[in-house]
């Protein structure tokens, strides 16, 4: 069974911040016996690594300078979803705390205060709407 996992979490260097979030040896290992995974990062589709941090305020995502990217983050979230139809994938496994691909938490901002809300990233939420289930890292 395929499975789409972010692509941090497999060591690529990915992330806002130009590094990755490698997962221990021994979940790699778990989930590579389970699933084939499928590396995918949202965010790389329409925004540059390294990049400014992002968060949630409201129904947009907003970067630390004030710059909304809801536009860049909802292409990088369709383009997860095309390529699970295509590829018949039906499960995703997301790295939390991120604005794309938290399952359980993630990063915004409610009355001026940065939080870990309890929502989804984008990217999640999209794709929990089209059926594909969802495993937060800290399940697996």
């Amino acid at each position: 069974m395929k499975a789409m996992i972010s692509k941090c979490m497999l060591g690529f260097k990915c992330r806002y911040d130009g590094k990755s979030k490698p997962l221990d040896k021994e979940t790699l290992e778990k989930l590579k016996n389970k699933y084939e995974l499928i590396p995918f990062c949202p965010e790389e589709v329409a925004l540059p690594t390294p990049r400014p941090p992002a968060r949630f305020i409201g129904d947009k995502i907003v970067d630390i300078n004030g710059v909304d990217k809801t536009k860049e983050f909802l292409k990088g979230a369709k383009e997860a979803l095309r390529i699970c139809k295509e590829e018949k994938i039906q499960i995703f496994i997301g790295k939390e705390k991120s604005p794309s691909c938290g399952i359980k938490k993630t990063s915004a901002y409610v009355n001026g205060f940065e939080c870990k809300c309890d929502a989804p990233g984008l990217t999640s939420k999209i794709l929990k709407e089209e059926g594909i289930k969802l495993i937060s890292e800290w399940d697996v």
